[in-house]
């Protein structure tokens, strides 16, 4: 599959995207926009209810990302936010990797309010040996357009000495009023990899007030992929103590690698649970992973069962500080003693 054949696959969907604001939108011949529906039911109970639980899916599912810190959440903040990543991921085949990742995006308004500089830019919670194992970068993004339910950007990245230009269109929306969908195209150039595209499809269910169930699927493709290199995993989202000031949360998975070519085969199977938490601040995070592989390398090799432990503490840095003054100007009102008239 060449990539004029899937940037004009793409093109149905960015037509299709809302309008901009302003815009003038033509009705189908044939129907008065000012003319009475024939049914004027009022709105009641029932309608509020559906209001109230499509909104309660939407608002769990930000709140995870954000707690977990969703790089596709990130990147669609409307402020700056960084997050400074200690990692340290042992594996029983691999031995001990440490490294420290900047990630995020900072706002650019003296170029334009659509630039944004982002830093790496994996996309999703779940990555893989490899994707954990690959370069940082920093790249440019211009938001070209936003409605309510997509957006499109370009993306101008620079890593190992190479510039990355990309394309990125997103569109999600409610399916039900307890589940939401997310897709995300990608397609970009790289020295080595050349042209490839990455495809993301996640459906998030509410199954209460503090448990999401999450199915994600991504698919990589490129002049020099193994094929699709494709993974589906299954995760359950739960937050505890939600309200008190520094809830905790746990993500259980399970999740299947693979690839198409030269031949069809499973790579990994890898069973997990992320526990995470604020610690000491509410900038500060920590997080633990164990999980379980059952995995071969290549087709030619037995598959073999390995442990492995990731261990992160994360500062996550917002260049807009007034709330954390303003947090500070409430606790200094509540412990000043009122004023006795004499």
């Amino acid at each position: 599959m060449k990539i004029w054949l899937a940037l004009f696959l793409l093109l149905p969907p960015l037509a299709l995207a809302a309008p901009e604001e302003g815009s003038e939108t033509v009705p189908p011949q044939g129907i008065n926009p000012d003319a009475e529906p024939e049914d004027d039911i009022p709105i009641n109970w029932v309608d509020t209810s559906h209001t109230v639980a499509t909104n309660q899916a939407q608002a769990l599912v930000e709140w995870m990302d954000d707690f977990f810190g969703d790089p596709n959440h990130d990147l669609e903040q409307a402020e700056s936010l960084l997050r400074l990543e200690a990692i340290n991921d042992w594996d029983q085949e691999d031995g001990n990797d440490f490294k420290l990742r900047l990630r995020g995006k900072v706002q650019l308004p003296r170029i334009s309010k659509r630039v944004n500089l982002l830093f790496s830019g994996e996309e999703g919670n779940e990555l893989t040996e490899e994707e954990r194992k690959e370069e940082d970068s920093v790249s440019l993004q211009l938001q070209v357009r936003e409605g309510d339910r997509s957006r499109f950007d370009v993306t101008m990245g620079w890593a190992s000495s190479s510039l990355r230009p990309g394309l990125r269109y997103r569109n999600e929306a409610n399916i039900t009023q307890d589940t939401r969908y997310r897709f995300i195209q990608r397609f970009q150039y790289q020295d080595g990899k050349n042209f490839y595209a990455t495809t993301n499809l996640d459906f998030n269910h509410l199954l209460n007030e503090n448990e999401i169930l999450r199915w994600s699927n991504r698919g990589l493709y490129g002049d020099h992929s193994d094929g699709v290199e494709w993974r589906t995993s299954l995760s359950l989202f739960q937050r505890w103590y939600a309200d008190r000031k520094r809830p905790v949360a746990f993500r259980y998975f399970g999740s299947v690698t693979g690839v198409t070519r030269p031949d069809a085969f499973v790579k990994n199977y890898r069973l997990g649970i992320v526990w995470r938490r604020k610690v000491y601040r509410d900038f500060l995070f920590a997080e633990i992973e164990p999980a379980y592989n059952y995995r071969r390398r290549t087709l030619d090799v037995d598959r073999e069962g390995a442990w492995s432990l990731v261990l992160k503490l994360e500062i996550a840095l917002e260049r807009d500080l007034r709330r954390l003054k303003r947090d500070r100007d409430e606790e200094e009102e509540e412990e000043e003693p009122p004023e006795i008239s004499e």
